[in-house]
């Protein structure tokens, strides 16, 4: 460990202003046009490098692998000698574990920022400089304005540059342009990353008794007295990189996301799509190209599929007495050899590949969703899976819903619930934000609060900011509750997600809703809700409606929920958009949604809807809605509805857009058993 102590302020003979450098972010280059397919032509692919790029990137890229943070360089060609040397650096490996060593203010409080510099020392104590190679002849051409990178030198020697070099924060033309022969830049920061360079200025800087000045440092106590390696900014990796995959790094990535998974599967590989038409139908696929900031460009794709046969009859789901039979059949139009292969939860039945599959005396195991692969001519065509659940004894209920979707001020993140009993029901409600980064969610919100209000009321029963800002008492019990109903643990310092444990009466209530917004500085992005059922499993108390009023993006909104217990359960799941409009006067409404529910487990697409009173079910379905206490549907509106039996499991609904429409959308899950 080293001592330190704060750096004094030095008048630095600087004129820098603020002036940005256009940045580069993923840009979609070429529209993809609509594509046909035919089930009998097989997969599909797409060379997404024709589709998506940073045009103006033409040099080598360079990942900078900080504890704060990545950022890409793009290195210029024009100074041939200072390019070379520098990757000399970094494929030598001499740049890896090294530290930003310099971080230096602008001398005015109207110009703060100067540089930050790196390249020259190990990320260990005591400090000590990294190898170099010769020093290379200066190359001076390009002004140091903010975002380029320039390489550090002595004193009064143009040709005396090594292995440091800065990033300039600020326009330094007029001072860095004009002294020692010019100090030579030789490329620029890409994307977003000067966000990096500035979150690394912004640490607290310090002078080293006899070695290193204007130190920045990190989680650097008021007390402490000594330098120890954790406070380091360290350079954890310097890498030269491609822009598009498939390399281990890269500057863009790809995803890819299908309207309807059943009409086509999608698949990313590197720089490729592969489209794989499945049924007949049309779905819009949400392509998506990310740079190492999380900066991204959206396109779409309509993908119509058809093919020479198709399924007449699917497999109709049964509900059935324990050790009673359960036959599953298919046809399909057509002619021709015809092959079957029977399904379950998506996986091949070993020896199930006749017309028919017969459950011959049905249990718990044989719950589950069934589907026909049909076979004719080369031609594969999968069936809508049926649902098989068996009246077994016991009971179950919802002990899990959540919610992700974006929210801001004016439009928050809104779910709701509704208990039926007699007490309290003791709950985890947790509003989570900056986590989701760790799971890979583009534009979480950084700040959400949550406030709890009773259905019909305006007084908030509980809120919450920052979960850790709690008693320690009620810290220590929300981490432990949390644990026992199996949610995932939140940073143990600094997490800006709002949580807490909530024991809230039915008697006078009866449902309540989470309302959350942004927080502070915060920003509209994207939260997940979730609400936990922290009771035994046989308490008085349970969630009979969860709802979730939200908006409807490109990537839709999705509510999930977790039936726990061992019977089946009775729900009605809708997604309502128009008669929010119509009925409530709610504005900026999807105009006709459309459902899809997956099994968490196997991610098969169990069941689905588009207009609810289409397709023969609007009967049973207004008959649901009665039985719910549900507000009715207009006939002909485009809302969604689906009536569904479940075997306990992990759920996801996903409401979307017709044709990726957006707009703010109600989601509801009833529970129809009494």
């Amino acid at each position: 460990m080293i001592s330190l102590r704060r750096p004094l302020l030095a008048l630095l003979a600087l004129v820098a202003a603020p002036v940005l450098l256009a940045q580069t972010l993923p840009t979609l280059t070429q529209p993809f046009t609509a594509r046909s397919l035919l089930l009998t032509e097989g997969s599909v692919s797409i060379d997404l490098r024709a589709h998506f790029g940073l045009p103006t990137v033409t040099g080598q890229v360079v990942q900078i692998e900080t504890v704060a943070g990545s950022f890409n360089i793009e290195l210029f060609d024009d100074t041939p000698l200072t390019k070379a040397n520098f990757l000399a650096y970094v494929n030598s490996g001499r740049y890896t574990n090294t530290i930003v060593h310099r971080s230096v203010p602008g001398p005015l409080p109207t110009d703060p920022k100067f540089v930050i510099q790196t390249g020259g020392y190990f990320s260990r104590l005591p400090f000590e400089h990294i190898p170099t190679f010769a020093a290379v002849n200066n190359e001076f051409r390009r002004s140091n304005l903010r975002g380029t990178l320039a390489m550090a030198k002595l004193g009064n020697d143009p040709n005396s540059a090594t292995s440091e070099w800065f990033v300039n924060l600020g326009d330094n033309s007029a001072n860095l342009d004009n002294q020692n022969g010019g100090f030579t830049v030789f490329g620029r920061v890409l994307g977003s990353g000067m966000l990096i360079a500035d979150a690394i200025a912004a640490f607290p800087r310090f002078n080293i008794a006899g070695s290193l000045s204007d130190l920045p440092l990190r989680d650097v106590a008021a007390s402490q007295a000594n330098v120890e390696t954790r406070n380091l900014i360290t350079v954890s990796n310097v890498l030269a990189i491609p822009i598009y995959p498939p390399a281990t790094r890269s500057v863009l990535t790809f995803l890819a996301q299908s309207s309807d998974p059943t009409v086509v599967g999608v698949a990313v590989s590197g720089s490729t799509l592969t489209l794989t038409p499945l049924t007949n139908g049309t779905s819009v696929l949400l392509i998506r190209a990310r740079d190492t900031n999380n900066n991204f460009a959206d396109a779409s794709l309509v993908v119509t599929v058809s093919s020479g046969f198709s399924i007449v009859t699917p497999p109709q789901s049964q509900h059935v007495q324990p050790a009673a039979p359960a036959l599953l059949s298919v046809t399909a139009a057509g002619t021709g050899v015809t092959t079957y292969q029977w399904n379950k939860n998506g996986v091949p039945i070993v020896g199930a590949t006749g017309a028919a599959y017969l459950v011959v005396s049905a249990s718990a195991a044989d719950m589950g969703f069934y589907s026909a692969t049909v076979t004719r001519n080369g031609t594969s065509v999968t069936s809508t899976p049926a649902i098989v659940t068996v009246n077994l004894p016991g009971t179950s209920r919802l002990v899990n819903v959540s919610t992700r979707g974006q929210a801001s001020a004016d439009e928050p993140l809104t779910p709701g619930f509704v208990m039926r009993g007699t007490g309290t029901k003791r709950l985890v409600i947790r509003a989570i934000g900056p986590t989701l980064g760790v799971f890979g969610v583009n534009d979480a919100m950084t700040d959400p609060k949550m406030a709890v209000i009773p259905l019909s009321q305006t007084n908030v029963v509980l809120a919450n900011d920052d979960w850790q800002s709690q008693p320690a008492a009620a810290v220590s019990t929300l981490i432990a509750t949390s644990g026992s109903v199996g949610a995932f643990a939140l940073p143990p310092l600094g997490s800006k997600d709002a949580a807490a444990v909530a024991s809230l009466p039915v008697s006078g209530v009866g449902g309540y809703t989470v309302g959350i917004t942004p927080s502070g500085s915060s920003g509209p992005g994207v939260a997940l809700a979730e609400i936990y059922d922290a009771d035994a499993a046989d308490s008085a108390v349970r969630m009979i409606n969860v709802s979730t009023l939200g908006t409807v993006t490109a990537d839709g909104l999705t509510p999930g929920f977790v039936i726990g217990g061992s019977a089946p359960k009775q729900l009605l799941i809708r997604a309502v958009g128009p008669t929010l409009a119509s009925a409530f006067g709610v504005t900026g409404t999807v105009p006709d949604p459309q459902l899809t529910i997956f099994d968490q487990k196997s991610s098969v697409a169990i069941a689905s809807n588009n207009d609810w009173a289409e397709g023969g079910q609007g009967a049973a379905l207004q008959a649901a809605f009665d039985a719910a206490g549900a507000f009715a549907l207009p006939t002909g509106s485009k809302d969604a509805a689906i009536l569904v039996r479940l075997p306990p499991g992990a759920y996801t609904v996903v409401a979307s857009g017709v044709n990726g429409g957006t707009g703010r959308a109600l989601v509801e899950v009833y529970d129809l058993d009494p």
